[in-house]
């Protein structure tokens, strides 16, 4: 990281961004090609764990190639300079998580059901019921975050 003042690694700051953070976006490589979709995704620890359909593009990149660059942003607020002074020197507050790690596809059906409530709990604040067929139609992806980084811009409460 060029400045070094806006690096915030550390565990409470990598925690504090993937708790909070509803969509990341994953970037995939496909023939020298960069494809990158957003998703909902829920963590534990540095481990995190992303759902979707067990068909499409995202899933043939991935089968072809599981490396994978993870970013979060914490969007904050654009922090304006006064209007006699230089507009260049207006902001925007954030806090982004970037990491890289290869996706691992969970088979299990009964590991795919924590999972998927873990996801439940993170945005509906509760499990659901979760047909046997559904759970397994689900594709369910998990991916130890490596070489972690979290920039800062901004102020941030903790």
């Amino acid at each position: 990281m060029r400045r070094k003042e806006g690096d915030v690694t550390c565990p409470a700051s990598i925690d504090k961004v993937l708790q909070t953070v509803s969509v990341c976006r994953l970037g995939m490589c496909s023939n020298g090609t960069p494809y990158v979709v957003p998703l909902n995704f829920t963590h534990q620890g540095t481990t995190v764990f992303l759902h979707g359909s067990k068909v499409g593009k995202k899933i043939d990149v991935l089968n072809e190639n599981p490396n994978v660059f993870f970013e979060a942003t914490r969007e904050g607020a654009l922090v304006s300079t006064p209007t006699d002074k230089n507009i260049c020197k207006s902001d925007f507050s954030y806090q982004c998580l970037m990491a890289r790690g290869v996706v691992e596809f969970v088979e299990d059906v009964d590991e795919k059901v924590q999972i998927l409530d873990a996801i439940c709990r993170k945005y509906y604040g509760r499990a659901g019921i979760k047909p046997e067929a559904a759970v397994r139609k689900t594709c369910v992806l998990k991916i130890e975050l490596k070489d972690i980084s979290v920039k800062q811009s901004g102020v941030w409460p903790e």
